[in-house]
């Protein structure tokens, strides 16, 4: 009984000591304007190939392109704000302010999402000559080959020759040096495979947001407001509002710790990096689907003799202040 009591002692101590090495390691770091997030299929960096095993790490510097072949990749901008390339695109990062990201649509076609517009930010996008101003929340369409930018949802301004034009949900204006014109379009005509690509990347962050959300809430990790957190379980940077809740355009809730108390989904998570939602059984505690919590997940790491980096969530990485 005594060496058993001893052992446990020992992996209590050892999990704590290795959460708290991480969470140190991890306090004051973020995700920058420019970080890769996903990758799939063919990706590089300026020609420098990009793989899975780089996601999250890599940040496009100013001046760089990042281009896909027959592949897709997402990289973020501002907290709340990310654009996704399709296959055979070619985006070059002008700046990347924290408040003023900019980036370039040289080929091809990307879509920008923007689930949280700050008052005094600005996110800027650059096609044929033009700039486009995103002003509110929405999803913004790019295609440089044709020579349109689109608003699917939200608000933006493209100014180009010397003229401006606001265009609001469900308007395209050509960027091929015409006068500008904001013309209806067919937002159902525009849900091709960058689309529903895009909508299963905003499903996924999701996803990682609530589990974040709930592990901070529980008490078990930093929070510096909002920005970008690293989610270990789902291998992605995801947001955090500062406070309350936010939905994205394509309806997916993003929840800060502070209001997840009132979310209707708790999500649970097993061994192989999947996930299983269930309806919250109370503050405080999972009711996830054929999955265990995070309270089990962490008992069963003490039991099993230390803190183990898939068996928890003490690899979180804090953002939005620095």
């Amino acid at each position: 009984m005594n060496k058993l009591w001893f052992r446990r002692a020992l992996a209590v101590a050892g999990f704590i000591g290795a959460s708290a090495g991480v969470l140190s390691a991890y306090t004051y770091k973020t995700a920058l304007p420019g970080t890769v997030n996903y990758v799939e299929g063919q990706a590089s960096i300026s020609g420098r190939a990009l793989d899975v095993r780089q996601n999250g790490n890599t940040v496009v510097q100013p001046n760089q392109m990042l281009s896909t072949g027959n592949g897709k990749a997402e990289m973020l901008l501002s907290p709340g704000v990310l654009v996704r390339t399709g296959d055979h695109t070619d985006v070059r990062m002008v700046s990347t302010g924290l408040v003023d990201p900019t980036i370039e649509v040289v080929h091809g076609s990307a879509m920008v999402e923007v689930d949280q517009k700050l008052k005094d930010a600005r996110v800027s996008v650059l096609e044929n000559g033009a700039t486009a101003t995103l002003l509110k929340q929405g999803l913004y369409r790019f295609d440089s080959d044709q020579g349109r930018a689109q608003v699917l949802d939200g608000k933006m301004a493209v100014a180009a020759n010397g003229e401006s034009k606001e265009l609001g949900k469900g308007k395209e204006v050509a960027l091929n040096g015409e006068p500008l014109k904001a013309v209806k379009f067919d937002r159902k005509a525009q849900q091709d495979d960058l689309y529903k690509w895009s909508k299963v990347r905003s499903d996924y962050l999701a996803q990682a947001n609530a589990s974040t959300a709930q592990y901070i809430y529980a008490g078990s990790g930093p929070f510096w407001g909002s920005g970008w957190y690293w989610n270990p379980y789902f291998t992605s940077w995801s947001w955090l509002p500062g406070d309350g809740l936010f939905y994205s355009p394509f309806g997916y809730a993003f929840y800060s710790p502070s209001y997840f108390a009132y979310a209707p989904y708790s999500f649970g998570y097993g061994y192989g990096g999947g996930y299983a939602r269930g309806f919250r059984g109370g503050i405080g505690r999972t009711a996830g689907v054929g999955s265990p919590g995070i309270g089990v997940l962490r008992q069963r790491a003490i039991n099993a003799g230390g803190f183990h980096g898939s068996a928890g969530f003490s690899g979180l990485r804090g953002g939005g202040r620095h």
